[in-house]
């Protein structure tokens, strides 16, 4: 499947077009068009989620590439393809890499491709110009530390719950009488893969799980100390796909913070969050560092 004929509708996260435009500032200084290689020295000047985790784990890594992209022969006669993300033109290569990316993010059911996607991307294209620049260089803790779903952690200790009006949204605590319509909701927009952690919180004398319904249909869910029944530990949490970016995950996501706050807990560990930079902003999440 490709994504040539939609490229220019994908979304970007935030960080991955800040790492865009580091990319053009580096082919400025030597091609004025956006190879791979770019990307990626796009991506270790980016020092915030996991580029920053990146970076102090490889610390020289960006001026090694430096001193190596001086001695690359760059193609000269590579005419370039103009997207709506870059001010500068990308090689094909480049081009394919955000084919690539926007396939994954369609298989994985996301909704903006981010640097995980990106970085993946960037390797399974197999550039001979990419594979020279990073020889001697192990990139598979590179993919892990940007592709693999990640820990973050959130203080509670000053929380305070934001605004969630919302007009003709519900958002309240499951009950057992949701428990088919809910499970039916996980199953089919997650497979089957939370559906134990769900039936854990429905067990639960004060179910901690909470749900977006909608004309009565259940829209999205969010949970707490349901996953192995792990006290402090949010998720599994999810909206269906074709209502996403419309706020109702950051609303269902409060309301579980709010009630881990009450019940007493400091912080809040979110287990293998996929969109990081969404925590981030929506909760100043942070990512726990690999090890910890």
């Amino acid at each position: 499947m490709s994504c040539e004929a939609d490229v220019n509708q994908m979304k970007f996260s935030e960080r991955t077009l800040r790492i865009f435009k580091n990319a053009e500032m580096e082919a400025h200084k030597s091609t004025n068009i956006v190879y791979p290689i770019h990307l990626i020295l796009g991506i270790l000047r980016e020092r915030t989620g996991g580029c920053a985790e990146l970076f102090l784990h490889y610390p020289k890594l960006y001026d090694t590439l430096k001193e190596r992209m001086q001695k690359i022969n760059f193609n000269n006669q590579e005419q370039g393809i103009q997207t709506e993300f870059f001010n500068m033109k990308v090689t094909h290569t480049t081009f394919q890499v955000l084919e690539n990316a926007c396939n994954r993010m369609k298989r994985f059911k996301q909704v903006y491709i981010n640097e995980g996607l990106l970085i993946k991307a960037i390797f399974d294209v197999n550039d001979e110009m990419t594979k020279a620049m990073l020889e001697g260089v192990v990139v598979s803790p590179i993919v892990e530390i940007l592709s693999s779903p990640r820990d973050m952690i959130v203080s509670l200790k000053d929380y305070s719950i934001p605004d969630l009006t919302s007009t003709d949204l519900i958002i309240r605590k499951a009950v057992i009488e949701d428990a088919n319509a809910l499970k039916d909701f996980v199953e089919a927009e997650f497979g089957n893969g939370w559906l134990d952690s769900v039936e854990n919180g429905l067990q639960e004398e004060n179910i901690p799980i909470y749900v977006a319904i909608q004309n009565g249909k259940i829209l999205g869910f969010a949970c707490f100390d349901v996953v192995r029944r792990k006290k402090g530990l949010f998720g599994p949490m999810g909206t269906a796909i074709s209502n996403r970016t419309q706020g109702i995950g950051y609303m269902l996501l409060h309301c579980c913070l709010k009630e881990m706050k009450d019940i007493g807990y400091e912080y809040a560990v979110i287990g293998e969050a996929g969109p990081l930079e969404f925590y981030e902003k929506a909760c100043n999440a942070v990512v726990i560092p690999m090890g910890v």
